[in-house]
Formats: C-alpha cells, structure tokens, sequence
C-alpha cells in the first residue's frame, strides 16, 4: 500500500513539473482560497470565536438574568446580583461549580515611591480558578475563606503577562506588597499563562476576591448585600452527563423560587443559561456580524478557487485521455486511476497550502498594526495559531476534493481504448459545460465580492463623512477621580476648577466634559427609563437605553445641533428639577408626531426613582459603531447626576496638540496625584475607534473581491483557450471557405459574453439574497443600489471580455492551412 501511494505521488509530481504553467496557476489559486480563509479566520478569532484558555472550555457556560426591560440598544443588563449568585451557587446540581466576577478598574502601583498607573483586573468568587480548573503558574489562588468577610483579605494573584512584564518574572513575588487605591495587597501567586481572563478583548492584570472590592475607591455600600444591585456576571460549568436544557431548565426554577421569595427586586427577573459561543457572541455585540462577514467572503474567494482548479484540472483531462485509457486497458481499475489524478489535487493542495498559509499571516500581521485606541487596555490579538493553522490544513484538503473529484470521476468514464489512442481530442462538446458552469459560477461569486466590497466602501465613506460631532481641532483628557478617593462633593470641584483654569489657556474656544465620548469602546452607561406617555410591552416595567452625564458646553464643544428646547445650564445642579435632553431617534420612537419637550422619564435605576423633565432634543450622531442605525440616546445634567469618570473636552483655536502641555500643568496645580486617563486629540481617538475599522474592513473585503476578479479573469481565460485550441481544424475550415477574421474574433468573443452574462444573473440573484450580511454591518446605509450595480457590472464585462481577447485574437489569426494539417 505505501509503495503503491510513493508511486502515485511520483508520478504526481512528474506530471505537474511537466505542465509548470498549469501547475502555477492551480498552485496560486489554492492559495489565495486558504490564505484569505486562514486570515479571516484569525480576524474573526481574535475578534468572537477563541474560547476561553481553560481546559474543555464547551462545558464552561453563561447565565444570564432575563430583564424585564426592552432594549433601545444592543446593551441589555443581564447580569446578576451577588445574593442572587450565591443562591444559585448552592441549589443548582447541574453544575460541577458557579463562579461569578466583574471588571474593577483601580490606581495600581508596585512600589510606593512610584506613581500609580490604571490598571484593569477581575474581582472573582472564591472558586472562580478551581471551576475553571486553572493552576497557577506560581504560589497559590483564593481560599474559600478569603472571599466571605468584605473587605478583610487584601491578596492578589497577578496575571502572567503582568508578573512577566513589571515583575520580570521574579519568583520571589510571593509575598510581596503591591498597592491598588490606597489599599496594600499581598500577592499569592500568579495565574497560568495564555490564560487571560474571561473578557476576550480585555485583557487582566490581576485578580482579586470580590469580597475585598467593598474597601475600594468608589465601591458602593453594602454592594454585595443588595438584591438589586446586578453587577456580576456568572459562568458555570457543566457537569458531566447534563446537557445545556437540563441546565436551563435547573436554574429557570431557581429564577423561578427567588423572585416569589423576592418579589420587591426579583419580579419578573429569570435566568437563562446560554451556550460558550452564545456567550461570547453576546459580548462582543457588533463586532460579530462584521467577523462573519469576512469568513463568509474568505468562503467564497475559496469556492471561486476550487472552480478555477477544477476547470483547470477538466481541461487538461482531454490531453490525457491517450494516458489513462492506455493505464486502463492494462489492468489499472477506475478507483486506481481516479486516486492517482486525486493524488496530483493534494500535491496542488499542499503547495497551495503552505503557500496560503504564508499569505494568511501577512494578512494577520497587517492586522496586528490596526490601532486600538482604549484607556483600560482593550487590546485585540490577532494570532496564525495552531487552530488557524488547522483551519488552513482543513482548507487546503477541502480545496483538494472540491476541485479533484468530479475532474477525476469524469476522466475516468466512458474512454474507449481504440477510440482515444486514434484521435488526439475525443469529441466531447458536452464537455464543455462543467467548465462553462465552473466559469459561469466564478463570475457569479466575483459579482457578488465586488459588490459587497464596492457597497461596503460606499457606506462606510458615507458614514464617515457625518458621524454628527466634530472631529478636528479638539484635545481630550480622560479622569477617573474615584482612584484618588474623591467624594462625589471633591469630584464636583475638582472638575469645576479644572474647566476653569483650562478656559483661561490661550487657544481654547470652548471646554465641555462627558462620561461617555461618542465611538468610545471602553464604556457603555446603560439607563433604564419609563417614557412618560410610552406603552411598555406587558410584562416589562422599563426600557434600556444608552446615557451619558454632559455640561453646559458639551454640545458646543463637539458641535452637536441643538434641535429643540434648551441645553443643559450652569443652573441645573443636584438641588433643583431633575432635566434630561434626548436625541431625535429617541424622540421619534418615544413620542411619535409629539414634541417631547416637556415630556418626563422615569430613572428606574436611579434611587427613589425620580422624574426627569425634558427639556431639549438634539441631532442624532454615532454613539457605538460609525455605520450603526439611528440609536436612543438620553443626556443628563452632569452635576445633577454626579460620578466619577468623565471625559474633558477641550475645543482649540488652532492646534489641539498644543494644549496637552498647559493643560497637563493646570491638572498638575490642582492636584499633582491625579491620574489622567488618557489625553489625546480627537483625530487620534476617531481614527482609532471608527476609521482604521471601517478602512481596515473595506480593504480587506476590496481584497477579497480582486482575489476573485483574477481567478475568474483565469478561469474565463482558461476556457475560451481551450475551446480555441479545440476548434482550429473548424476555424481553419472557415475561414478557408471566406470567413472573416473579424467573424471569427466576433464568434469566440460571443462565448466569453454569453458565460459573463450568465455569471452576471446569477451573481445579482446572490447579491439580493445575501444583503442582510451588508445591512447587519451598516444598517442605515447598507444597500446595494443601482449605481453599484452599474459599476460592478460594466467593470466585470469589460474585464471579461480582455480575458476572452487574447484567445479570440489569437483564433482570428489561424492559418487556415496550417489548422487543416495539423489534426
């Protein structure tokens, strides 16, 4: 058996050396297929597929709280509370252990003479490494007892990456004092490397008991005591033997139980148990459908590869007919010869493969140098890893069937020995049509790329071109006083003085502040709200929307239209009526044909649960992604609803660069041990969260498309050459008896029109089919219209039709006596 396969993979390879230009262009073609499918891969790896780096990952899942709110906005609050999580910890059988966690974001230092910078970390239940079955690359994790009594154990268990990278690695961490807020924290050990927390694109730096966090800078009161205070979120992992709906099933009862146990806080509230992948595409929101987006283009760059080999290996297989009737007629079966022709396809593949995967981390690495702008670390890991690496090898292999077998069966029927050995070229004019329908799918599939990749350009150029604030000539600094133990009172004069001092620098036009910046990816401040005159679904006691805390001179500042009413004033502080402004979207869905001015909101996770009048309504702009749809958005008065973290915005005469410097030392005289959390001008953070994406995406898929445009330009070439070279005792007959040179390159030239038609039809009816991917990607501008219809079509038929050129021309120029001699 291996003599007989070494046999056949020499004989392979004699073959393809002897034919290098078909071996180079099915060779290339493969790996163009494996290398865009391996690349995309790894995108949408880094971006929603990796699992969680523990062991048997598919058993650890999420269990979300089902709210009774609706949502306005891709954010739902479905986490749990801490009562609510130890409940479930100890009556859920179907779980071998459920742990819950939440993102603390804390001043972080490793010696006491040297500043403290932000660093973002987990605080965790107390068996939250041994359910997820980790062991520390060094000292220890929790105790059980070390996550019961709030704010007693001050330990830590630093991250890999972080004991690498500020510790060096030293063994004699253990034990030492690190400090985080004001507070000294013993480290234990050291969590295992590759492990890098729950959140894919955030990254921790340490771990910490959740019982310690109640002695943190800004903790709330009594935080892990209240029902209703839902800020955890929770992973179990299944035991063996009990599927995901005997699970679901388990806690629904338990949800069930707690809220007739606890009407006041749990009415209405259940829990659902989601998958990993369900979970993780929960996380990453938006970012998902672009992900598939690109896996499913890469998808078809690989199906027009496999046709292009496939009509590749058909034409070739009139030329060996002689051969394989000669193997037949001595003895060699069907199945002996298909193999062998298989073998030469997996010979293409392997080549293609390696070659593919090369391509793959050139496109990777392009990747890698996308910039992520983010103040707590979001950080985005695009690897070639072994699972993309296997992805490729299943690439290449697949490509070497789809492309081999019906090339292979069809060689391999019907030959007459007599026949075949007499006539160089059997008449076979049936042949013809599986490569005419290879030819005629490749056009189809490239249609379709390049529209998508056209369409994609044009939205995203659209959106760009109006994300509703103003993107130049501003410089932004980011603070969170809570790190330096401010009180809500201190943080209210810290940021009064601060607007202040930075108005009287020369150079700035206006100063506005913010918690949330539009685009910004590193927080979401969901609100949930009961429009006054809005019915709420049955069964639903609120909606969610998306918030921010603005000032008077936020909207002037980014240069946000004021539409309706008033803006926020000087006048609107924590003792007067509580005001709030919306954006059009919200006042269209809200208050339909009604002006909302006037109008009041519910806060229902606000304390007592007050009314808000509104008093204003602005332009929409983009809040969360550049290409997304109108979405609600609610502005409240800063000093009426006073936190911690906000974003200061400073508008500039002429550079905005400029004013770091004196708006560093203005932040230095006010207090020097404020931690600034990024200062930046507003270029910089709209290249990062919105440009770079959408450019980065919209050349990848324009790539995607030109890989395809190519195969198809060889595979269209390769059949009108071959039909030439098929035809020329017939053309060389007419045009022996008059014909025309100018009706022969008419007649060839006609076949490649009539395949470019069809691949045009069939490739409109596949753009109408899959333009929901392009509409989940960018929902108000997403749509395939007539101009790029236009575009895309006459550039395929001229590119077409230069690919049927050549062969036609060189048809026209046949000698007719040179044609009827040589057959």
């Amino acid at each position: 058996m291996i003599e007989t396969i070494w046999q056949d993979l020499r004989h392979g390879a004699r073959m393809l050396f002897k034919n290098p230009g078909f071996t180079f262009v099915a060779v290339v073609s493969i790996a163009l297929g494996v290398g865009a499918n391996t690349a995309m891969f790894s995108v949408a790896d880094g971006l929603v597929l990796r699992p969680l780096q523990v062991p048997r990952a598919n058993e650890v899942v999420g269990i979300n709280a089902t709210t009774p709110r609706v949502s306005d906005t891709f954010i739902v609050n479905t986490l749990l509370s801490h009562p609510d999580y130890v409940d479930l910890r100890d009556r859920a059988t179907s779980f071998t252990g459920v742990l819950a966690y939440h993102v603390v974001l804390t001043s972080f230092s490793d010696r006491r003479d040297q500043p403290a910078q932000t660093k973002l970390g987990f605080a965790v239940s107390g068996n939250f490494f041994d359910v997820l079955q980790l062991r520390p690359a060094l000292g220890r994790t929790f105790l059980a007892e070390e996550d019961r009594v709030a704010g007693r154990d001050a330990v830590v268990v630093l991250a890999y990456d972080t004991w690498a990278d500020q510790f060096g690695s030293d063994p004699g961490v253990i034990g030492r004092q690190i400090r985080m807020g004001d507070t000294d924290f013993t480290v234990i050990g050291v969590a295992p490397q590759g492990f890098t927390g729950m959140r894919l694109a955030l990254p921790a730096a340490y771990y910490i008991p959740l019982a310690i966090t109640s002695s943190l800078p800004g903790a709330l009161p009594n935080a892990l005591e209240r029902r209703d205070l839902r800020v955890l979120e929770v992973r179990a992992r299944l035991k063996p033997g009990v599927s995901i709906e005997q699970a679901r099933e388990e806690t629904a009862l338990i949800a069930r139980a707690l809220e007739r146990t606890h009407p006041d806080t749990n009415r209405n509230y259940g829990m659902l148990v989601r998958s990993a992948m369900q979970t993780r595409l929960d996380e990453r929101g938006p970012s998902a459908p672009g992900a598939f987006m690109l896996l499913t283009l890469a998808l078809v760059v690989l199906l027009v590869a496999c046709a292009n080999v496939a009509g590749l290996l058909m034409s070739r297989a009139p030329e060996r007919q002689p051969e394989i009737a000669l193997r037949m007629a001595i003895g060699g079966g069907r199945g002996r010869v298909a193999r062998q022709l298989v073998t030469e396809s997996v010979l293409l593949a392997v080549g293609g493969g390696v070659l593919g995967l090369a391509i793959g981390y050139g496109v990777v690495v392009f990747f890698r140098g996308m910039p992520i702008v983010s103040d707590i670390g979001v950080r985005l890991t695009f690897d070639l890893d072994r699972r993309a690496i296997l992805v490729g090898l299943v690439v290449a292999a697949a490509s070497a069937l789809l492309s081999s077998l019906v090339p292979a069966w069809r060689a391999t029927q019907r030959l007459d020995l007599a026949t075949t050995l007499r006539t160089s070229t059997a008449d076979g004019r049936h042949r013809l049509w599986g490569r005419n329908g290879l030819v005629v799918g490749q056009v189809a599939l490239t249609l379709m790329m390049l529209t998508a990749a056209v369409s994609l350009s044009r939205a995203a150029a659209a959106e760009l071109s109006q994300p509703g604030f103003r993107t130049e000539r501003i410089l932004l600094a980011g603070f969170e006083p809570m790190l330096a133990r401010y009180n809500v009172q201190q943080t209210d004069a810290f940021y009064t003085r601060l607007k202040e001092r930075v108005r009287a620098i020369p150079g700035v036009t206006s100063v506005g502040m913010t918690s949330v910046m539009p685009l910004n990816q590193d927080y979401r401040d969901p609100a949930a709200i009961a429009p006054e005159g809005f019915q709420l679904p049955r069964g639903t006691v609120s909606i969610t929307v998306l918030s921010s805390r603005i000032d008077e001179g936020y909207l002037d500042t980014l240069g946000i239209r004021l539409l309706q009413g008033r803006n926020v004033g000087a006048a609107d502080v924590a003792t007067s009526p509580r005001i709030a402004l919306v954006n059009q979207a919200m006042a269209m869905r809200y208050w339909p044909g009604q002006s909302p001015i006037g109008k009041r909101v519910r806060l229902m996770d606000r304390d007592g649960q007050p009314w808000a009048e509104v008093v204003g309504v602005t332009a929409d702009s983009k809040y969360n992604w550049i290409g997304e749809a109108p979405t609600s958005w609610i502005y409240f008065a800063q000093r009426q609803d006073q936190g911690f973290r906000s974003t200061l915005i400073v508008g500039a005469a002429g550079s905005a660069a400029s004013l770091a410097a004196p708006i560093r030392d203005s932040i230095r005289d006010i207090d020097p041990n404020m931690p600034i959390a990024g200062m930046r001008t507003m270029e910089d953070f709209y290249y990062g969260n919105a440009t770079a994406v959408v450019s980065t995406l919209t050349r990848v898929t324009g790539g995607m498309g030109l890989m395809g445009l190519m195969l198809a330009i060889v595979g269209l070439y390769g059949l009108v050459a071959y039909a030439v070279a098929r035809r020329t005792r017939e053309i060389g007959i007419r045009m022996a008896i008059g014909a025309k040179p100018s009706i022969v390159l008419q007649s060839v030239l006609r076949q490649g029109f009539v395949l470019a038609a069809w691949g045009i039809g069939f490739g409109v009816i596949g753009c109408i089919a899959a333009g929901g991917l392009l509409r989940a990607a960018f929902p108000n501008t997403g749509r395939i219209d007539a101009t790029t219809y236009a575009l895309v079509v006459s550039t395929l038929v001229i590119v077409m039709l230069l690919a049927s050129y050549v062969p036609a021309r060189r048809a026209a120029r046949i000698d007719p006596l040179r044609a009827l001699r040589a057959d």
